[in-house]
């Protein structure tokens, strides 16, 4: 049974338990009406995606059914169900109902996210954006990845982080433990990825791989005339979509004009997720709608080419489906999904601030023409497939996990509990090495002077005066 409140957020419930799900519209960015510039930096790409997730907790938070279920003392919940990334300040929650912290990371698995589980190893870090970012293994690229993921911690430390700080501060002011101790209390995070698309990480317990989750839910049919237009493609289509929340004046100038010359001289359809449908329609073979039912069209055997950002979610359908990309990746962790797409073999990437109508031709004809594409990707999705429960079985059996056993501190590594220092042996290194320090600085001033008493009485042998 669900109670749903103004701001989308959920109280789920059955015969054992009442949980709290916080969520929002994926339309949000959208609403908010942020400009987003393409080649900006890392550290504006930054305050880009805080501003963003500050905008969600804050919505989540002075919705008035929220702010009526914080001031409702005879509340109870028996778990707390959250996007575990950059929204910190709903981790609030937790403390007001007493109740066990679940999250999902939505965006897969990150050293962000791995820290709140207490996952500390550094050899399995991969950053929060990939603008910059170096996945070789040598010396030189180690270093600088060293030095990137410091720097990405910086920018959580003094972007993301104060701003969920106060709003935390502000509705639960009465909360026992600090925000940043709050941090360290997750129960279980789901991550929307699996090992079997590329991505394989060394987990802890509550650290629990479901991606596809979402997939559960059976795809929105396709209308009568997209329906035939698929269906009386004599040489296939190809699906174009930057992403639901991607509007088209954020991408770069004359972009569009240049996919839409490429779509003209191709012999497939294209289906073309767009915000200006009337510019796409400009061509006979060219479909365009502002919203399209995505896994519908994917799942179309006609389909024989997905033209994407490499957003998760997209990767994950693909994988589904078996259908190869063309990546086109904006920001975020599309420049890594990209990546692993084409090393399994399924997809290509292209720069997207240097398209021409030419490459484009020419990587949709590879991708189409040589069988190895799709061949690797009927293998990936074989893979994935190969599960012993479903994604969502998954999620339900670690949640109610999570219940039966009230909160289930033993999945919970103790290296969770210890201070960086403590995790690190940074004290018993310090102790050992300061021994090994004051040892050879006794044995380099024992040796200096026994140098040096040497040294006079060489002195005094050779230049004091014969005695006649």
């Amino acid at each position: 049974m669900d109670y749903e409140l103004q701001n989308n957020n959920k109280l789920y419930t059955n015969s054992h338990s009442l949980c709290l799900i916080l969520y929002w519209k994926t339309n949000l960015i959208v609403l908010l009406e942020f400009d987003y510039d393409i080649e900006q930096s890392k550290w504006m790409e930054a305050q880009f995606v805080s501003d963003y997730f500050y905008n969600c907790s804050r919505f989540v938070l002075e919705d008035p059914g929220v702010k009526a279920l914080l001031r409702n003392t005879s509340a109870q919940y028996s778990m707390i169900i959250l996007e575990a990334s950059h929204t910190d300040a709903l981790y609030g929650f937790s403390q007001v109902f007493n109740a066990p912290l679940v999250g999902i990371a939505a965006y897969g698995s990150a050293w962000n996210i791995d820290f709140l589980v207490g996952n500390s190893a550094p050899s399995v870090y991969e950053p929060m954006s990939a603008l910059g970012y170096s996945p070789g293994l040598s010396l030189l690229e180690k270093w600088h990845n060293l030095i990137f993921i410091t720097e990405e911690r910086l920018v959580e430390r003094f972007i993301y982080l104060p701003r969920q700080i106060d709003l935390y501060k502000q509705n639960f002011p009465n909360a026992p433990v600090s925000l940043h101790d709050l941090r360290r209390r997750f129960s279980l995070i789901l991550i929307n990825q699996h090992f079997s698309m590329g991505r394989v990480r060394s987990n802890v317990p509550n650290l629990v791989e479901v991606a596809g989750m979402h997939l559960h839910e059976p795809p929105e049919p396709l209308g009568a005339e997209l329906k035939q237009f698929l269906d009386e493609a004599e040489h296939g289509v190809i699906y174009f979509s930057m992403g639901l929340q991607m509007l088209d004046k954020w991408l770069p100038p004359k972009m569009l004009a240049t996919m839409l010359a490429a779509f003209k001289q191709l012999k497939q359809r294209v289906v073309w997720k767009s915000n200006d449908p009337t510019m796409a329609n400009k061509s006979t073979n060219v479909y365009a709608r502002g919203l399209l039912p995505q896994r519908a069209i994917l799942k179309h055997p006609n389909v024989k080419l997905f033209i994407t950002h490499a957003g998760l979610l997209s990767t994950i359908e693909s994988t589904h489906y078996a259908v190869p990309l063309l990546c086109l990746p904006i920001f975020f962790d599309q420049f890594q999904n990209s990546d692993r797409m084409e090393k399994i073999g399924v997809a290509r990437s292209l720069d997207i601030t240097g398209l021409m109508p030419e490459m484009v031709v020419e990587a949709i004809e590879d991708l189409t023409q040589k069988p190895s594409y799709k061949q690797r990707a009927l293998e990936l999705s074989a893979r994935f497939h190969d599960q012993p429960m479903t994604p969502i079985e998954t999620a339900l059996w670690w949640t109610e996990y999570v219940l039966r056993h009230k909160g289930a501190d033993h999945m919970r590594i103790a290296e969770q509990e210890m201070s960086l220092v403590q995790y690190y042996n940074v004290d018993v290194v310090s102790v050992l090495f300061g021994r090994i320090g004051l040892s050879a600085m006794i044995v380099i001033f024992l040796g200096w002077k026994l140098v040096s008493l040497a040294t006079r009485n060489l002195e005094y042998r050779f230049n004091v005066p014969m005695v006649r």
